[in-house]
């Protein structure tokens, strides 16, 4: 799957699972498969405790990525995620609210909002001291 405007990969993540009983089977046939042309994969990891398999790879588009699950279906259930690494997530997010800001959105409204937030967040919390002061007090007066 191609990132709009980038000749680059997006990377994805299979969660794969199946059924205890079925697990000589996935076992044989994952041992004879080999990924389609498209599919680069970049690990595989499995889960001790059993039943799952979590592979991390890139796809050339979705029609690589049919190819490449379409096999196993009715076998194993497939959970896909995009995902990237934490700290390019991290410098994309930056970038992304410095443009927003440049736009006239963020900063000023950012904070804006954020008291507000912290406003209803403290009148919450007041709220909830009232109602468990009121609880005791319920509390006192049945026993």
């Amino acid at each position: 799957m191609r990132i709009k405007g980038s000749a680059r990969e997006m990377l994805l993540m299979d969660i794969i699972t199946w059924e205890p009983k079925d697990s000589l089977k996935v076992a044989e046939f994952y041992a004879n498969y080999e990924y389609p042309k498209g599919i680069k994969v970049i690990d595989e990891w499995t889960d001790l405790t059993g039943y799952r398999t979590f592979v991390i790879y890139e796809a050339d588009d979705e029609k690589t990525y049919a190819a490449s699950v379409l096999p196993f279906m009715g076998l194993c259930k497939f959970e896909t995620f995009p995902i990237m690494r934490l700290d390019k997530f991290m410098q994309l997010a930056q970038e992304l609210t410095e443009e927003a800001g440049e736009k006239g959105m963020g900063t000023a409204q950012g904070k804006e909002g954020s008291e507000e937030i912290l406003e209803q967040i403290e009148g919450l919390e007041k709220r909830v001291e009232r109602l468990e002061h009121h609880s005791f007090i319920q509390q006192e007066d049945t026993t």
